[in-house]
């Protein structure tokens, strides 16, 4: 019993910290900063360097963000030069306040350059101005130097040991334990769904519920491939990636199912209908504990026994017949990708790794050219807040003016809008006051006992660290507790001094605020706009790849490596829309808008991740049987994206005052559309019906972004009739549908 809890616990965890990444930052961050205290301690430093030590130890487990070992071992030893240079550049400075701030408004602008480099330049220029910072905070001089220099480097030299002799993390235990947290967000996601289905009535929270889950057992995956993207492609890498995103779309098949099932209505009090689901949701259950029981071939047996004789189909409706499938499906994926290990029983034999991907490659020049744009755009944005800063800090504080430079340079990090800015401004300087409070309040319940306040510091530092990014203000919350604790420990605590940390806050934020309003200002809209065309243009170059007949020449891993680059995409767009799908974003109409919008990316994507993993599966060489109804449909979605980017581009500013859309959720909107006629398609008529699908999200798409579009007509997304028609072996069936088909369209031409 105690064993099931300590793994049930465990799991709760690695759930809530895939690859207990926050949870090793933090432990890393507190051991490191207590080891070199330690260390300090009995070499009898002054005060001064161990505020030194202390707070370079910290930094470290801040500016190293890279996954994979090997490459934090490469920006950890590039940070020692550049700290020792940065503080003994602040040191050499001190005397000269003016040269000094002028000198800091230069590093800041370098610091922030080097972002175009991505998150090994980010982490780097934490490095720099960090340092930098820290002579300014300690009044660092010439004399002190080699004092201080030793504290660095005995600080960089603790966390080395801490990192490398007391908790390793070799790249295969890292793999090991994201592999371990997305196991256990898919055994979250099937609970929802066996729930559900037990249920049998989709209430809106387990709806709910059940995007969310599929929204982090999705974050995970995207998490494995950032860290596998850091290593050298292998054997392991090619055969692991196609396995798992297969995994990973046919628990999403399965959820939809399944919300489409509960959401028909359906006779209760039927019996047959009842048991047909509680076996349903037996099914799902068993895959959580026996996920490689079954050996048979799913896709053969789904063909016979729910594509045979009325007397071998299971009790139950039509719906609920329709998961058994995506059941078995999913059973054959979690089979084919092992436990926990590399993939077992591959089917086909891996083919030979291509050149990067048509979209890594044009993922990679937008992301190079927006980094560089981006960079250079922002460095100015923070020299100019850095320099209001300063100057209104010194108003505030001649000692404690930095404390208004770091609002101001912190609230831009990640942040490319100046809605964004706005968003973290305020969410900097809540955390600063609620930390204030919490500060003062443990600091005068302790008192001035030295251990307890160096209990309460270390406590503070790991939650700063083991908090998640996007709840920045508890992050700045822990920092603000931090900081009283110091502050207590160098009997430097008082009312003012708290109260001066706020104020000192808010000019750091409002001059950052400024700044990204005055200085080559980029609104959310035209932000948004911009990640939106570019995750059209990687949508576009996967259906060029679909329409010239590829499916067969590209490797598994290149359409798995285009999926991933469509879902980084549509997260950047998550992101630079978030100012206005903000529960707390004042304009309502256009916080209903945004969120359809990325409600019907999603959905695209979905269809998109789908049409990547069925096209993996094809083998080689094989010719698909309706090369040229997946060509045609194929073109019409590429013409339709087209469209879209065109629309995107030149979309007016002022959007017209249109009927608020309603949002329902991806997942419910999946749930929504045409249900396929055959409950087990071959994959090529698996690639036709997610072109078709995706080319009527992307049509909905336009109708949302058009300026004349009404949004009083909730679009609907539902296939083109041509996937639902039967195979040629029913005649009839195929003649009545077509009827029905034609009929439907003399309807919507009569209605328009």
């Amino acid at each position: 019993m105690a064993a099931r809890t300590t793994t049930s616990l465990w799991d709760r965890f690695a759930a809530f910290d895939p690859g207990l990444v926050r949870l090793t930052s933090a432990m890393r961050a507190v051991l490191g900063t207590a080891a070199t205290l330690a260390v300090l301690t009995g070499l009898r430093a002054p005060e001064t360097a161990l505020v030194v030590g202390g707070f370079t130890a910290m930094t470290t487990s801040l500016a190293v963000s890279d996954l994979h070992p090997r490459n934090q071992l490469i920006t950890l030893g590039l940070g020692v030069p550049l700290s020792l240079a940065s503080l003994a550049a602040g040191a050499a400075l001190t005397p000269y306040p003016t040269a000094a701030k002028l000198v800091f408004l230069g590093v800041i602008h370098l610091a922030v350059q080097a972002r175009r480099f991505g998150p090994r330049g980010l982490g780097l220029g934490i490095f720099g101005f960090m340092a930098f910072l820290l002579s300014q905070f300690t009044q660092a001089r010439a004399d002190r130097l080699p004092g201080f220099g030793v504290s660095v480097l005995v600080a960089f030299g603790a966390v080395t040991a801490v990192w490398w002799c007391v908790g390793p993390v070799t790249a295969s235990r890292a793999l090991r334990r994201l592999r371990h947290a997305f196991d256990v967000r898919l055994h979250d996601v099937l609970r929802d769904t066996a729930a559900m289905v037990a249920a049998g009535q989709d209430v809106d929270t387990r709806s709910r519920s059940l995007q969310d889950r599929l929204g982090t057992l999705h974050a995970s995956v995207l998490l494995i491939e950032d860290f596998l993207d850091e290593r050298t492609a292998d054997e392991d890498t090619e055969a692991l990636l196609p396995h798992l995103s297969r995994v990973e779309v046919a628990a999403q098949r399965l959820a939809v199912l399944a919300v489409r099932a509960v959401r028909t209505p359906a006779a209760r009090s039927d019996l047959a209908e009842r048991t047909a689901r509680q076996r349903l949701a037996q099914r799902i259950q068993s895959l959580r504990h026996q996920p490689i029981a079954r050996t048979a071939c799913a896709a053969e047996r789904c063909a016979q026994g729910y594509e045979g004789s009325p007397a071998n189909r299971p009790t139950g409706s039509a719906l609920v017949l329709d998961c058994l499938p995506a059941v078995d499906e999913l059973a054959e994926a979690l089979r084919v990708l092992g436990p926990r290990g590399r993939p077992a029983g591959l089917g086909t034999p891996p083919r030979k790794p291509a050149s990067p991907t048509f979209g890594a490659l044009l993922r990679r020049d937008t992301d190079s050219e927006s980094l560089q744009r981006g960079a250079t755009r922002q460095a100015f944005q923070v020299t100019a807040a850095s320099a209001l800063a300063t100057a209104g800090g010194h108003l505030l504080s001649p000692h404690l003016w930095y404390w208004a430079v770091a609002a101001a340079w912190v609230v831009f990090i990640n942040n490319e809008s100046t809605g964004e800015v706005l968003l973290q401004s305020l969410r900097r300087l809540a955390g600063t006051v609620l930390g204030v409070v919490f500060g003062y309040g443990l600091a005068a319940l302790v008192g001035g006992d030295g251990p307890v306040l160096l209990v309460l510091l270390l406590l503070c530092m790991f939650g700063k660290f083991y908090t998640p990014s996007h709840a920045y203000w508890v992050v700045t919350f822990f920092i603000t507790g931090t900081l009283s604790m110091l502050l207590a420990l160098m009997d430097t605590f008082s009312t003012h001094v708290l109260l001066l940390r706020v104020q000192e806050t808010a000019l750091g934020v409002s001059c950052g605020i400024l700044a990204a309003v005055l200085v080559l200002p980029t609104t959310v809209r035209r932000a948004s706009d911009e990640e939106l065309v570019g995750f059209l243009r990687v949508l576009d170059h996967i259906l060029r790849a679909v329409a010239s007949g590829s499916t067969d020449t590209q490797p598994p891993t290149s359409w798995v490596r285009a999926a991933h680059d469509l879902d980084q995409a549509l997260e950047s767009f998550r992101k630079a829309s978030l100012p206005l799908t903000h529960p707390f974003a004042p304009q309502r109409r256009r916080r209903h808008r945004a969120r359809h919008l990325l409600e019907l990316l999603e959905a695209g994507a979905y269809h998109a991740r789908s049409l990547a993993a069925t096209a993996e599966r094809l083998p080689a060489g094989h010719v698909p049987e309706c090369t040229a109804r997946l060509t045609a449909a194929a073109d019409r979605a590429h013409q339709t994206v087209t469209h879209l980017i065109r629309v995107t581009g030149h979309r007016p500013e002022s959007v017209q005052r249109t009927a608020r859309p309603t949002v329902i959720g991806a997942l419910a909107l999946l749930s929504e559309e045409q249900r396929v006629s055959r409950n087990w398609l071959s994959p090529e008529h698996r690639l036709l019906l997610h072109i078709d699908r995706l080319d009527a999200t992307l049509t909905a798409l336009v109708r949302a972004l058009g300026p004349l579009a009404s949004d009083a007509d909730r679009t609907t997304v539902v296939p083109s009739e041509s996937v639902d028609i039967p195979s040629p072996r029913h005649p009839v069936q195929a003649a009545a549908v077509s009827c029905a088909v034609l009929a439907d369209r003399c309807e919507r031409a009569q209605a328009g």
